[in-house]
């Protein structure tokens, strides 16, 4: 999963800030992967990817906050947030550059 050359935004359903990213990828052509959080076999893969694991697990179990982005491997959730929405300047720094 991690060696996938498009970005894969997990997302759910009713999750505004899902909904605000992908409009923001799509009004700047950014193609992507999108997966539910709720697809039992896109989590069954993301339970065996040690860096998922590392990320959002412990001994209690894993929480996921969606939207989540996987990029090269590496997770990215709370970096593309702040109180006001979606920081669009990082959000061009992980998609445009």
């Amino acid at each position: 999963m991690t060696e996938m050359k498009l970005p894969i935004i997990i997302t759910k359903k009713g999750c505004h800030r899902c909904a605000e990213l992908k409009e923001w990828l799509n009004e700047n052509n950014v193609k992507h992967v999108e997966e539910d959080i709720e697809n039992e076999e896109f989590v069954e893969q993301l339970v065996q990817d040690e860096n998922f694991l590392q990320t959002f697990c412990d001994v209690d179990g894993c929480i996921v906050n969606t939207p989540v982005v996987i990029k090269n491997g590496k997770y990215y959730f709370k970096e593309l947030w702040g109180i006001s929405g979606l920081r669009k300047e990082e959000a061009k720094e992980l998609f445009l550059n």
